[in-house]
């Protein structure tokens, strides 16, 4: 790429920043200055910016090895690869997660270095930041806000559903979608749902085959037998069940009710 075409993305990406930030409330003079123009321009044109040196590594395809030791072993490689100031970790169970959500987060923990902010059920770690380079302790698994803590991050606590809210099971699917989830997230849906999802029996023949409106309501087809594994043997129209489908979102490969059949408990 020429420095002419160069020159024309960090004037295109000046303007459509400038704009952004009136948007929101921000003073168009700052954009002139050393946080705006300034900023850009080194994060464009200087390898001696973190922001240009990671992100041409990431573009020639840097990739961090999993040493496949677990998820801190994982993370403490990512943050000795990054060479950069700070590190933040957010796994991805956060399907409900906004950007906006991620900028109020960093920005409040900016001045903390290694700073914890846990899930919804207040035990889990749904946004970790600590420094980055090699020797990263960090303590994820069952209570590993507390955790962080105990290993000098501190805590906060900001009112950010979308990041709070991790997914350990179908209840906690269900809340994420209720705050709303993204377009990948939605199409991989389609093709099960949860409890609180379900769908419901449109059409029943006698050899047990027929078909389901989803809660959307597509139509997908129920192959005969496709309830049996849970235990049903009689389906009627207008009941509520929960459905697993294909590849394709067309047939269902499972159909069953909760708390009916094996493996099914009622909380």
């Amino acid at each position: 790429m020429g420095d002419n075409s160069k020159a024309s993305i960090i004037t295109r990406g000046l303007a459509e920043t400038m704009r952004l930030g009136l948007a929101v409330g921000g003073e168009a003079t700052t954009f002139s200055g050393l946080a705006g123009v300034g900023d850009l321009i080194a994060t464009c044109m200087s390898p001696l910016s973190r922001n240009h040196s990671f992100g041409v590594r990431l573009g020639q395809g840097m990739a961090v090895e999993d040493p496949g030791q677990g998820l801190d072993s994982a993370v403490a490689a990512g943050a000795a690869a990054a060479h950069t100031g700070r590190v933040a970790v957010v796994l991805a169970d956060h399907p409900a997660l906004r950007p906006e959500e991620v900028r109020i987060a960093l920005a409040a923990t900016e001045l903390l270095g290694a700073a914890v902010i846990a899930d919804a059920d207040h035990d889990g770690t749904a946004l970790l930041t600590l420094p980055g380079g090699p020797g990263a302790r960090t303590a994820f698994g069952p209570g590993s806000a507390a955790a962080h803590e105990r290993l000098g991050h501190t805590r906060l606590h900001l009112d950010l559903p979308g990041l709070l809210r991790d997914v350990d099971d179908a209840a906690s699917l269900a809340a994420a979608v209720r705050l709303g989830v993204g377009p990948h997230t939605a199409q991989a849906l389609t093709r099960a749902t949860l409890p609180g999802m379900q769908a419901t029996i449109h059409s029943m023949a006698e050899d047990g085959s027929g078909s389901a409106l989803l809660d959307d309501g597509v139509e997908v087809a129920l192959p005969a037998g496709s309830a049996v594994s849970a235990g049903l043997r009689h389906l009627r129209v207008g009941q509520r069940v929960s459905i697993e489908l294909d590849e394709e979102g067309q047939r269902a490969v499972r159909v069953w009710i909760v708390g009916i059949g094996p493996g099914e408990s009622i909380a």
